[in-house]
């Protein structure tokens, strides 16, 4: 029964022979097996959706030749703030980091190799926004705000000044529509909206509500933007809400800056930075941290294992093809392609199809395991947990019954030579066997507290809390088929 399963998923980790007609018609097939180097140090720098090249450190990489087509001469600084025009002709990086007020812009042409415009900078500012838009045009916004700068690359002077009303402009809260018309950018608590030819502002976005669900009008501020985009074709926007230890949320805005999508995210709040975040073409949906959203059913439907502390973008090449690092221990970028197709198939299919091991309606079993460890705070700390999951299994429409077939095991394994507390583990497991078909580990950051509390034999309620809290934004298989012909959804790539 789980061989089958093992058997989909080692397929579809070999992007350049799945057998999809549509994914075979793409333009980027047969550049699928590109390796480029790539370890925890190097400076990724991804063009938009598109864009034909992608900067490693000093090197232009060519995607579709799977080539290093130029290499920048050592000299200038490639600091830690960069750009790429969309059709990859030019590579704009600041010449420093957030401390390096003063430092300029430099902009090569990558054909030539040459610099070819440099922007002088600000005495007390450094630049963590640039876009270049119409390939042509540099657009330049300080960490002081007040002023942005737009320099014409090819004549290599100042174009002109656009004045706004923040000032502070962070990375991932300032963006361009891709015709380069629009401005988007967070100005305290509001996204404003401004037209680039005249400066003038057009409105604002619409703000979500703190809760959704309730009838309270209290809404969240634009400073809890992670990051901030326009869809490809200008026509809407997306934004990344985030707010320590509560939900994560995904909210899409249309061209009237009218809310049209609210989409609880479970992911956790220290994995959002200013880069998680692209649309995939054609209103598909988006990517949120290597997990792909679709838009019809609001629902994480493949996720991408990732370096622990990787920020870099995921580059969307077309609807079917992603570049960017993917495994938990990736020295390399690398393209993955997307099996629409089947992902499809198996959303409509979850509802309907007969003994399935997970999916909606499914009953499951749960144990909790605390080392033996009885007592009062101990049995509510293990109540509180059994809750939560029990909570989160509602949220994919499934529920709690004694005695089933499946079952989730919460565990708090024993202490170890790595990890000197133990580990919170939560399992998905079937009657007669200890091999998980899927496994979470708690992180460490948030489970300490509580396995320090358990070893005393004291759970504090707070720590109850906190793990019942990050169970809460666990993103739990949904979907797992008995045989092989669906996918279990989400398809975790490892």
């Amino acid at each position: 029964m789980i061989r089958p399963l093992a058997i989909a998923v080692v397929i579809l980790l070999l992007p350049g022979r799945m057998a999809f007609a549509q994914i075979s018609d793409s333009p980027w097939m047969l550049s699928s097996d590109i390796s480029i180097p790539a370890d925890q140090k190097a400076q990724v720098t991804m063009g938009t959706a598109g864009c034909p090249v992608v900067m490693v450190n000093r090197e232009a990489w060519h995607v579709k030749s799977k080539k290093v087509v130029q290499t920048l001469p050592d000299g200038k600084e490639i600091g830690d703030y960069r750009c790429l025009s969309a059709n990859g002709k030019y590579f704009a990086a600041f010449e420093g980091a957030w401390h390096d007020r003063g430092a300029n812009i430099n902009v090569w042409d990558l054909v030539t190799g040459e610099i070819v415009a440099t922007m002088p900078g600000k005495s007390s500012s450094y630049y963590p926004v640039m876009k270049i838009m119409h390939n042509r045009y540099l657009l330049a916004a300080p960490d002081s705000g007040q002023t942005l700068t737009i320099w014409d690359i090819e004549q290599n002077k100042k174009k002109r000044d656009v004045f706004v009303r923040t000032e502070s402009i962070k990375e991932g809260q300032l963006t361009v529509s891709p015709d380069g018309k629009y401005l988007a950018l967070c100005e305290g608590d509001k996204v404003s909206i401004m037209t680039l030819e005249d400066g003038r502002y057009a409105g604002n976005l619409a703000a979500p509500l703190r809760d959704p669900t309730g009838s309270a009008t209290f809404t969240i501020g634009a400073r809890n933007i992670k990051d901030l985009e326009f869809s490809p074709d200008g026509l809407e926007m997306a934004a990344i809400y985030t707010n320590y230890g509560k939900e994560q949320r995904l909210v899409v805005w249309d061209g009237k800056g009218q809310i049209i999508e609210d989409i609880h995210l479970n992911i956790r709040y220290d994995r959002m930075n200013a880069y998680s975040l692209s649309w995939l073409p054609d209103h598909k949906g988006w990517i949120v941290d290597g997990n792909v959203i679709d838009r019809e059913t609001k629902k994480i439907t493949v996720q991408f294992k990732r370096p622990r502390n990787d920020t870099d973008e995921i580059a969307v090449l077309d609807t079917y093809f992603l570049l960017g690092r993917f495994g938990e221990e990736a020295e390399s970028i690398t393209m993955i392609g997307l099996p629409w197709e089947e992902v499809d198939r198996s959303l409509e299919a979850m509802d309907t199809v007969e003994n399935a091991i997970i999916g909606p309606g499914v009953k499951v079993s749960l144990l909790v395991y605390m080392r033996a460890q009885r007592g009062a705070s101990v049995d509510k700390a293990r109540a509180i947990v059994g809750d939560a999951i029990v909570e989160r299994l509602k949220e994919d429409r499934m529920s709690y019954a004694p005695d089933q077939e499946v079952f989730y095991r919460f565990n708090a394994e024993p202490a170890s030579q790595e990890h000197h507390y133990g580990q919170l583990k939560l399992e998905l497991l079937m009657k007669g066997s200890d091999e998980p078909l899927w496994a979470y580990t708690i992180p460490s950051i948030t489970a300490s507290g509580f396995l320090q509390d358990l070893d005393k034999g004291d759970i504090s309620e707070g720590s109850a809390t906190s793990i019942a809290k990050a169970i809460k934004q666990v993103q739990i298989p949904y979907f797992m088929p008995s045989t092989a012909d669906f996918l279990p959804l989400p398809l975790v790539v490892q």
